[in-house]
């Protein structure tokens, strides 16, 4: 398949049916993996990939518009990609307290990944970022979507962090149970 011609635009709240459509399930074989050893306060913490599921196993990412409109208030900006006359994909962007150019909703259409949609996201939000004299971009994803954290990592973020108790996992301790959805990892890239 040839590479698409995106188009970027500005979006708004009319959108979000349309964002509702975009196939944003991902591959979730693959875990990352957080190990701990040593007592409550002084610990090691080790991330490593670990196969969990059979190959080709995917996990699906739906939202709604209540979900999305609620995603849409604590944004700044809304960037809307249109290829062959369809929505296929969309970054929300906000400004953190802490100077930091949040990326509240990185998504692209399974159909359309591996073809630069992405990096030119991460572009527009470096430029959102740069405009507003931001520090940093800061994204999280979750420990099972391999793709979206090597893609990344590609880019220039870096892990610095994972929160065990922001899904309802109860803690990490179910994390090769089958109905796991993964822990967030926090991914920063800090800007010149």
């Amino acid at each position: 398949m040839a590479r698409n011609r995106f188009r970027l635009r500005e979006g708004s709240s009319k959108d979000l049916p349309a964002l509702t459509r975009i196939d944003g399930s991902f591959g979730n074989e693959w875990l990352l993996y957080l190990q701990r050893r040593g007592g409550p306060i002084e610990q090691t913490i080790e991330l490593r990939w670990r196969k969990v599921r059979p190959a080709g196993s995917r996990r699906s990412f739906e939202v709604d518009v209540a979900t999305l409109r609620s995603d849409l208030r604590r944004s700044e900006r809304l960037i809307v990609a249109e290829a062959d006359r369809r929505v296929v994909g969309y970054l929300m962007l906000g400004t953190n307290w802490n100077r930091t150019a949040e990326l509240v909703a990185i998504i692209v259409d399974a159909a359309y990944r591996r073809r630069g949609l992405g990096r030119r996201f991460v572009q527009e939000a470096e430029a959102y970022a740069r405009g507003r004299s931001l520090r940093a971009l800061q994204w999280e994803a979750q420990t099972d979507n391999r793709d979206a954290i090597e893609f990344a990592v590609s880019q220039g973020f870096r892990i610095v962090a994972v929160h065990d108790a922001l899904y309802h996992n109860r803690g990490d301790q179910r994390q090769l149970a089958p109905d796991f959805r993964g822990l967030a990892v926090f991914l920063t890239k800090e800007l010149d």
